[in-house]
């Protein structure tokens, strides 16, 4: 009896697993990085289909992958319009722009922005919900790793960082949180240490925790430390 004929799998790309995958991660890097402009056609199905050495039908599973995420914008018997990303309501497009692209100077410092007054909303809830085992438990996430190795520092402030989430009891947060630094551990080059060294970080955690234990205003204590920071980096340089 004759075998059938082994089915051939499709190419595979660095970001995905099927062709599809490949030509979505190329397009959106391109239109994320301007090199498709924004609000022109994109080029049409024949000519991707060309380019990419694949089918029309995987081209098509590309671009409504596009569409999906809020990058192109497909007309029926039209072209496909290429959007801003600026404008896209799809956490994916922010994800996307940091897989594929490298991290510009605004990239780093927007980053640390939003990563100091996250933690000033999420510590502001842990400190409004929190229950006394909860805040003494952020303790022991700061005394266990205190003097640890600096390669392990992203991994304790991700523990301190989630565990604050959790402790706040708010389910967005704890999910927003998770999706955070899972994004900062894909990018390093994403995270700035805007708190210092090890050691220096270390103390600050161990101040925050305090004054929760303690009930003396955390998030207020946060918030001085980080209103300057933001403050600095808005300055142009030179």
């Amino acid at each position: 009896m004759r075998r059938p004929p082994a089915r051939k799998k499709a190419p595979r790309n660095r970001l995905g697993t099927h062709a599809a995958d490949g030509i979505f991660y190329d397009l959106a890097g391109e239109i994320l990085r301007g090199e498709l402009s924004w609000d022109a056609p994109l080029p049409g199905e024949r000519l991707l289909g060309k380019r990419f050495g694949v089918s029309r039908i995987i081209v098509r599973q590309a671009v409504h992958r596009l569409a999906e995420v809020g990058l192109v914008r497909v007309r029926q018997g039209g072209a496909t319009l290429v959007l801003d990303p600026a404008e896209a309501a799809d956490l994916r497009v922010f994800q996307l722009h940091h897989q594929l692209g490298s991290v510009t100077a605004r990239d780093a410092r927007e980053l640390t922005e939003r990563q100091l007054l996250q933690g000033y909303a999420t510590l502001l809830l842990c400190d409004v919900h929190a229950s006394p085992e909860q805040r003494a438990a952020l303790g022991g996430i700061v005394e266990a790793y205190a003097g640890g190795p600096d390669r392990e520092l992203a991994a304790f402030e991700s523990r301190f960082w989630r565990a604050v989430a959790r402790a706040g009891g708010n389910r967005i947060y704890v999910l927003e949180n998770n999706w955070w630094f899972r994004l900062l551990a894909e990018r390093p080059a994403a995270q700035h240490p805007v708190f210092g060294d090890a050691t220096a970080r270390v103390s600050l955690y161990r101040e925050i925790v305090r004054r929760l234990i303690e009930r003396e205003d955390a998030p207020r204590f946060f918030l001085t430390i980080v209103e300057p920071l933001i403050r600095t980096l808005a300055r142009p340089p030179g």
